[in-house]
Protein backbone atom coordinates (compact mmCIF):
# COMPACT_ATOMS: atom_id res chain seq x y z
CA UNK A 1 0.00 0.00 0.00
CA UNK A 2 1.38 3.40 -0.95
CA UNK A 3 1.55 6.37 1.40
CA UNK A 4 -1.28 8.05 -0.57
CA UNK A 5 -3.49 4.96 -0.24
CA UNK A 6 -2.76 4.82 3.49
CA UNK A 7 -3.78 8.44 3.90
CA UNK A 8 -7.02 7.83 2.01
CA UNK A 9 -7.88 4.89 4.24
CA UNK A 10 -7.34 7.10 7.28
CA UNK A 11 -9.71 9.70 5.80
CA UNK A 12 -12.33 7.01 5.15
CA UNK A 13 -12.18 5.87 8.79
CA UNK A 14 -12.57 9.45 10.00
CA UNK A 15 -15.60 9.87 7.74
CA UNK A 16 -17.58 7.62 10.08
CA UNK A 17 -18.00 10.64 12.34
CA UNK A 18 -19.21 13.10 9.67
CA UNK A 19 -22.34 11.42 8.35
CA UNK A 20 -23.30 8.61 5.93
CA UNK A 21 -23.05 10.53 2.66
CA UNK A 22 -19.55 11.75 3.40
CA UNK A 23 -18.61 8.24 4.45
CA UNK A 24 -19.91 6.76 1.17
CA UNK A 25 -18.08 9.35 -0.91
CA UNK A 26 -14.73 8.90 0.86
CA UNK A 27 -15.05 5.12 0.92
CA UNK A 28 -15.77 5.15 -2.81
CA UNK A 29 -12.69 7.22 -3.60
CA UNK A 30 -10.55 5.01 -1.33
CA UNK A 31 -11.78 1.92 -3.17
CA UNK A 32 -10.83 3.51 -6.45
CA UNK A 33 -7.24 4.14 -5.38
CA UNK A 34 -6.90 0.65 -3.96
CA UNK A 35 -8.26 -1.05 -7.08
CA UNK A 36 -6.55 1.12 -9.66
CA UNK A 37 -2.84 1.63 -9.69
CA UNK A 38 -0.49 3.58 -11.91
CA UNK A 39 0.50 0.50 -13.91
CA UNK A 40 -1.54 -0.79 -16.86
CA UNK A 41 -4.11 0.88 -19.10
CA UNK A 42 -6.42 3.39 -17.42
CA UNK A 43 -10.11 3.55 -18.19
CA UNK A 44 -11.18 6.49 -20.34
CA UNK A 45 -12.74 9.21 -18.15
CA UNK A 46 -15.00 10.23 -21.05
CA UNK A 47 -16.53 6.75 -21.04
CA UNK A 48 -17.19 7.01 -17.28
CA UNK A 49 -18.83 10.42 -17.65
CA UNK A 50 -20.91 9.14 -20.58
CA UNK A 51 -22.19 6.21 -18.49
CA UNK A 52 -23.17 8.61 -15.69
CA UNK A 53 -25.01 10.90 -18.12
CA UNK A 54 -26.88 8.03 -19.76
CA UNK A 55 -28.00 6.73 -16.37
CA UNK A 56 -29.30 10.18 -15.44
CA UNK A 57 -31.24 10.75 -18.65
CA UNK A 58 -32.75 7.25 -18.55
CA UNK A 59 -33.78 7.42 -14.89
CA UNK A 60 -35.12 10.98 -14.97
CA UNK A 61 -36.85 10.94 -18.35
CA UNK A 62 -39.96 13.13 -18.31
CA UNK A 63 -43.18 12.94 -20.28
CA UNK A 64 -43.31 15.32 -23.26
CA UNK A 65 -39.87 16.68 -22.50
CA UNK A 66 -36.15 16.03 -22.59
CA UNK A 67 -33.35 15.79 -20.07
CA UNK A 68 -29.86 17.10 -20.66
CA UNK A 69 -27.24 15.66 -18.32
CA UNK A 70 -23.68 16.93 -17.95
CA UNK A 71 -21.35 14.85 -15.78
CA UNK A 72 -18.73 16.64 -13.73
CA UNK A 73 -15.08 16.48 -14.73
CA UNK A 74 -13.05 13.66 -13.18
CA UNK A 75 -9.64 14.47 -11.71
CA UNK A 76 -7.09 13.67 -14.43
CA UNK A 77 -4.74 12.23 -11.80
CA UNK A 78 -7.24 9.48 -11.01
CA UNK A 79 -6.29 6.33 -12.93
CA UNK A 80 -8.86 3.54 -12.90
CA UNK A 81 -8.15 0.06 -14.22
CA UNK A 82 -9.41 -0.37 -17.76
CA UNK A 83 -12.70 -2.23 -17.37
CA UNK A 84 -12.98 -5.37 -19.49
CA UNK A 85 -16.81 -5.38 -19.36
CA UNK A 86 -19.35 -2.62 -20.11
CA UNK A 87 -19.72 -0.13 -17.29
CA UNK A 88 -22.83 -0.16 -15.11
CA UNK A 89 -24.31 3.08 -13.78
CA UNK A 90 -27.21 3.94 -11.50
CA UNK A 91 -28.62 6.87 -9.55
CA UNK A 92 -29.02 5.67 -5.93
CA UNK A 93 -29.99 9.12 -4.64
CA UNK A 94 -31.93 10.46 -7.64
CA UNK A 95 -34.61 13.11 -7.14
CA UNK A 96 -36.51 14.66 -10.08
CA UNK A 97 -36.95 17.87 -8.11
CA UNK A 98 -33.20 18.49 -7.98
CA UNK A 99 -30.97 19.87 -10.72
CA UNK A 100 -27.92 18.00 -9.41
CA UNK A 101 -27.70 14.25 -8.76
CA UNK A 102 -24.96 11.70 -8.14
CA UNK A 103 -24.43 8.72 -10.43
CA UNK A 104 -22.70 5.57 -9.24
CA UNK A 105 -20.55 4.11 -12.02
CA UNK A 106 -19.27 0.56 -11.51
CA UNK A 107 -16.85 -1.80 -13.20
CA UNK A 108 -17.73 -5.43 -12.42
CA UNK A 109 -14.91 -6.93 -14.47
CA UNK A 110 -11.70 -8.61 -13.44
CA UNK A 111 -10.49 -5.45 -11.67
CA UNK A 112 -13.69 -4.06 -10.11
CA UNK A 113 -14.08 -0.45 -9.00
CA UNK A 114 -16.78 2.16 -8.56
CA UNK A 115 -16.90 5.91 -8.71
CA UNK A 116 -19.52 8.50 -7.68
CA UNK A 117 -19.87 11.12 -10.39
CA UNK A 118 -21.83 14.38 -9.90
CA UNK A 119 -24.26 15.12 -12.74
CA UNK A 120 -25.93 18.45 -13.49
CA UNK A 121 -29.42 18.15 -14.99
CA UNK A 122 -31.44 20.43 -17.20
CA UNK A 123 -35.02 19.29 -17.77
CA UNK A 124 -36.78 20.89 -20.74
CA UNK A 125 -40.54 20.78 -21.30
CA UNK A 126 -43.23 22.60 -23.25
CA UNK A 127 -44.79 24.82 -20.60
CA UNK A 128 -47.39 27.55 -20.60
CA UNK A 129 -46.13 31.11 -21.21
CA UNK A 130 -47.78 34.44 -21.90
CA UNK A 131 -48.32 35.05 -25.63
CA UNK A 132 -47.87 38.78 -25.04
CA UNK A 133 -47.95 41.36 -22.24
CA UNK A 134 -50.84 40.52 -19.89
CA UNK A 135 -52.21 42.90 -17.28
CA UNK A 136 -53.10 42.01 -13.73
CA UNK A 137 -56.76 41.09 -13.33
CA UNK A 138 -57.12 39.82 -16.89
CA UNK A 139 -59.38 36.82 -17.42
CA UNK A 140 -57.26 34.51 -19.56
CA UNK A 141 -58.46 33.27 -22.93
CA UNK A 142 -56.97 30.64 -25.24
CA UNK A 143 -55.21 33.39 -27.22
CA UNK A 144 -53.38 34.68 -24.14
CA UNK A 145 -51.30 31.54 -23.61
CA UNK A 146 -48.94 29.44 -25.74
CA UNK A 147 -46.64 26.47 -25.13
CA UNK A 148 -42.89 27.08 -25.26
CA UNK A 149 -39.87 25.03 -24.24
CA UNK A 150 -38.30 26.11 -20.97
CA UNK A 151 -35.83 24.69 -18.44
CA UNK A 152 -38.29 23.52 -15.79
CA UNK A 153 -35.55 22.61 -13.32
CA UNK A 154 -35.17 26.37 -12.84
CA UNK A 155 -38.89 27.03 -12.29
CA UNK A 156 -38.98 27.09 -8.50
CA UNK A 157 -42.51 28.53 -8.48
CA UNK A 158 -43.92 25.75 -10.63
CA UNK A 159 -45.29 25.63 -14.15
CA UNK A 160 -48.29 24.44 -16.17
CA UNK A 161 -48.40 22.00 -19.11
CA UNK A 162 -51.99 22.31 -20.37
CA UNK A 163 -53.60 25.57 -21.64
CA UNK A 164 -56.92 24.42 -20.20
CA UNK A 165 -55.38 24.73 -16.73
CA UNK A 166 -55.18 28.50 -17.20
CA UNK A 167 -58.00 29.51 -19.54
CA UNK A 168 -60.85 31.11 -17.61
CA UNK A 169 -58.69 32.04 -14.63
CA UNK A 170 -57.73 35.56 -13.60
CA UNK A 171 -54.20 36.92 -13.31
CA UNK A 172 -53.06 38.01 -9.85
CA UNK A 173 -50.11 39.94 -11.33
CA UNK A 174 -49.00 41.29 -14.69
CA UNK A 175 -46.87 39.11 -16.99
CA UNK A 176 -44.48 40.02 -19.76
CA UNK A 177 -44.40 38.29 -23.14
CA UNK A 178 -42.87 34.81 -22.91
CA UNK A 179 -42.98 34.74 -19.11
CA UNK A 180 -43.79 31.35 -17.59
CA UNK A 181 -47.30 31.19 -16.13
CA UNK A 182 -47.19 29.67 -12.66
CA UNK A 183 -50.13 28.26 -10.68
CA UNK A 184 -49.57 30.93 -8.04
CA UNK A 185 -50.08 33.69 -10.61
CA UNK A 186 -53.71 32.66 -11.21
CA UNK A 187 -56.90 32.74 -9.27
CA UNK A 188 -60.35 31.48 -10.12
CA UNK A 189 -62.74 34.34 -10.98
CA UNK A 190 -65.65 34.79 -8.57
CA UNK A 191 -68.92 33.18 -9.54
CA UNK A 192 -70.67 36.25 -8.24
CA UNK A 193 -69.24 39.78 -8.29
CA UNK A 194 -69.98 42.71 -6.03
CA UNK A 195 -72.97 44.73 -7.28
CA UNK A 196 -74.35 41.82 -9.31
CA UNK A 197 -78.08 41.11 -9.27
CA UNK A 198 -78.74 37.71 -7.77
CA UNK A 199 -81.62 35.49 -6.72
CA UNK A 200 -81.87 35.02 -2.96
CA UNK A 201 -83.24 31.69 -1.83
CA UNK A 202 -84.39 30.88 1.70
CA UNK A 203 -86.03 27.71 2.98
CA UNK A 204 -87.69 26.61 6.17
CA UNK A 205 -88.88 23.02 6.18
CA UNK A 206 -90.88 22.45 3.01
CA UNK A 207 -91.31 26.19 2.44
CA UNK A 208 -88.93 27.77 -0.08
CA UNK A 209 -88.90 31.48 -0.88
CA UNK A 210 -87.12 33.34 -3.68
CA UNK A 211 -86.53 37.06 -3.87
CA UNK A 212 -84.40 39.56 -5.79
CA UNK A 213 -81.18 40.71 -4.25
CA UNK A 214 -77.79 42.26 -4.91
CA UNK A 215 -74.36 40.91 -3.97
CA UNK A 216 -72.32 43.16 -1.68
CA UNK A 217 -69.14 41.06 -2.10
CA UNK A 218 -67.38 38.84 -4.62
CA UNK A 219 -67.80 35.14 -4.01
CA UNK A 220 -66.64 31.75 -5.26
CA UNK A 221 -68.79 28.63 -5.05
CA UNK A 222 -69.42 27.84 -1.38
CA UNK A 223 -68.26 31.25 -0.12
CA UNK A 224 -70.36 33.09 2.45
CA UNK A 225 -71.00 36.66 1.29
CA UNK A 226 -73.17 39.60 2.29
CA UNK A 227 -76.21 40.23 0.13
CA UNK A 228 -79.03 42.75 0.26
CA UNK A 229 -82.73 42.05 -0.20
CA UNK A 230 -83.80 44.57 -2.87
CA UNK A 231 -87.38 44.77 -1.58
CA UNK A 232 -86.71 45.19 2.12
CA UNK A 233 -83.19 46.61 2.02
CA UNK A 234 -82.17 44.09 4.65
CA UNK A 235 -78.57 42.86 4.56
CA UNK A 236 -77.99 39.19 5.30
CA UNK A 237 -75.37 36.47 4.79
CA UNK A 238 -75.73 33.85 2.11
CA UNK A 239 -73.84 30.95 0.50
CA UNK A 240 -72.90 31.20 -3.18
CA UNK A 241 -74.58 28.27 -4.90
CA UNK A 242 -74.18 29.27 -8.57
CA UNK A 243 -73.37 32.26 -10.71
CA UNK A 244 -76.83 33.70 -10.06
CA UNK A 245 -78.06 32.19 -6.81
CA UNK A 246 -77.26 32.84 -3.15
CA UNK A 247 -78.82 30.73 -0.41
CA UNK A 248 -79.73 32.98 2.52
CA UNK A 249 -78.62 31.73 5.91
CA UNK A 250 -81.42 31.77 8.45
CA UNK A 251 -80.23 32.18 12.04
Amino acid sequence: MTEIQGNLLTRARRSLTVGPRRMVALAGWTLLWLCAGPAGAAHDHADIRRAAEQAATARLAVKAGRVEAVAGEIDRRLRLANCDVPLQASLPYADKRKSRVTAEVRCTGSQPWKLYVPVRLEVWQQVLVASGPLQRGRLLTAGDVILAERTVSEQARGFMLDPQQAVGLRLKRSLSEGQVITPGALIAPPLIERGQNVTLEASSGALRVRMAGVALEDGLAGDIIMVENRESGRKVEGVVRSGKTVEVLLH
